[in-house]
């Protein structure tokens, strides 16, 4: 998880389309996309460079698959990672907590935002269908 969104980021930036409410964290190193980023030992401009050259996301998927930093192991420890971002002694704690005031209502946020990914749900008018984190 992520990659996909995070490549279709890439694409809209690189139209120089990206929301502007993306722009201030896109590629960040606090943000979700530097944690991946980081996570799988990658950087922006290659991932720039690889989006530029792969056109589709199969062909972008390979390249991936293909990075030292990247293995079937890295990418199931990221998928159980991922739905932890910005819990309580999760990467992005720090960083989530400030989204969570600033983003999300604070002390009158839902309830179920409670981490990166159901913060994303809740934007996005999916978070009750979401199963029950543990």
């Amino acid at each position: 998880m992520w990659l996909a969104r995070f490549s279709d980021k890439v694409r809209l930036h690189l139209g120089k389309v990206l929301s502007a409410d993306f722009v201030p964290f896109f590629g960040h190193r606090l943000a979700t996309d530097g944690t991946f980023l980081n996570f799988f030992k990658l950087d922006l401009p290659t991932v720039l460079e690889a989006v530029r050259n792969h056109t589709t996301d199969t062909e972008l998927e390979a390249w991936f698959l293909l990075q030292p930093g990247v293995g079937a192991d890295r990418i199931a420890a990221w998928n159980q990672l991922g739905p932890k971002l910005g819990r309580p002694g999760e990467p992005m704690e720090r960083a989530f907590s400030y989204a969570r005031r600033k983003y999300y209502g604070g002390e009158n946020a839902h309830p179920g935002v409670i981490s990166v990914f159901t913060g994303i749900a809740w934007d996005e008018g999916y978070l009750d269908q979401l199963p029950p984190l543990t």
